[in-house]
């Protein structure tokens, strides 16, 4: 039985249960093609830009002070979109392209209730799902001025066009390596 079969067939009790199993998936893919893909040069270039596109749009969204308003609202409003169970937006894609950047990935959830990968300070991971990207909510909204939404949805459309690209580019040559179709790479939410 596929382990994407596994996964759906499973029911969860906690929503760390699935985002666990995502973790052995892309530990499974990564420890014996890591310098496969670290020898492929358009990987790298693509990975690359991904990462300046990542800081880009983080430098525009500490600008205008999205950042910290999603922590206001998320760690000490206790409100806000980042609720337990959002973690499980993270696909193994996104955990592969965080390793992949030698980024490290949390482990245990710090903030009671909130997503797992929320931290006292906010968001903890560098690569991070479409989801939690591309969302402003009403509260940012309004905070922004028109000339920031622009700068700030350009800077992220940017961001997550690479991403897309990159969660493709690893997902092709899985299969290519594998010989399967590997449909967990975007598996999200849980039962």
């Amino acid at each position: 039985m596929s382990k994407l079969k596994l996964l759906f067939k499973r029911q969860y009790q906690t929503p760390e249960e699935l985002l666990f199993e995502k973790f052995q998936i892309a530990n499974d893919l990564f420890e014996p093609w890591k310098d496969y893909f670290e020898k492929q040069i358009d990987f790298k270039s693509l990975l690359k830009e991904y990462e300046k596109a990542v800081i880009n749009s983080n430098k525009v969204m500490e600008e205008i002070k999205s950042f910290e308003e999603c922590y206001i609202c998320s760690v000490i409003d206790k409100k806000g979109c980042c609720k337990a169970g959002l973690e499980n937006e993270v696909t193994v894609n996104i955990i592969l392209i965080n390793w992949f950047l030698g980024k490290e990935m949390p482990m245990e959830r710090e903030v009671a209730g909130r997503c797992f990968f929320v931290g006292p300070r906010g968001c903890k991971i560098f690569a991070r799902p479409y989801l939690c990207r591309e969302f402003f909510c009403k509260r940012l909204q309004n905070k922004f001025s028109q000339d920031e939404y622009v700068r700030v949805t350009q800077a992220i459309a940017h961001e997550l066009t690479l991403l897309y690209q990159l969660c493709e580019y690893i997902k092709r040559e899985y299969q290519f390596l594998l010989g399967d179709f590997l449909m967990e790479m975007d598996l999200t939410g849980y039962s």
